[in-house]
């Protein structure tokens, strides 16, 4: 009786989260970025993402990763970073021409180095965008988001790589 109450539970939540979702219900997108680190340096790097509606149009959730190779953390060393994240997207105006968004969300980031132990961790990140659709199923976008994240590195020292990440790409909607 409790599975069937669980599932029953489980499908009602399913359609409830799915009632408001046009018929354009998914986004797939793809970006560059250039991500500028506290205790690395700053670099360039691309990332893709997919995007699907939370009970409105106005709500989103979004998931996305990044690559981001080679980031100078020392003189002979250097970072590669793969960001996971998951979040939700508030989109004000989503079915006009210019829609503004803000965005937040947690991110699971491995990390690794040429010659230090350096181990991946999860962060937050929080930020904004706007959206410009010239045809109705494509739309670019530009967004700044600022990443809360520190990474365990030597010894028990924390390799900070807060900072504040910049994308423009262009996302489809299906």
């Amino acid at each position: 009786m409790k599975k069937k109450r669980m599932v029953v539970l489980l499908a009602a939540g399913w359609l409830v989260a799915g009632a408001g979702a046009p018929a354009q219900a998914l986004d797939l997108y793809g970006f560059a970025s250039y991500w500028d680190k506290g205790d690395a340096d700053g670099k360039a790097g691309v990332g893709i993402g997919l995007g699907m509606p939370l009970l409105s149009e106005h709500l989103r959730l979004d998931g996305r990763t990044y690559f981001i190779e080679k980031s100078s953390l020392s003189r002979d060393d250097d970072l590669t970073m793969i960001p996971f994240d998951l979040g939700l997207q508030l989109h004000l105006l989503p079915h006009a021409d210019l829609n503004p968004y803000g965005l937040a969300g947690v991110s699971y980031i491995y990390a690794d180095a040429d010659r230090s132990d350096v181990d991946s961790s999860f962060g937050a990140y929080l930020g904004g965008g706007i959206e410009w659709a010239p045809i109705p199923f494509l739309r670019l976008f530009g967004e700044g988001i600022y990443r809360f994240q520190e990474l365990d590195g030597r010894r028990g020292s924390d390799i900070d790589v807060s900072g504040l990440t910049g994308n423009v790409g262009v996302k489809f909607f299906f």
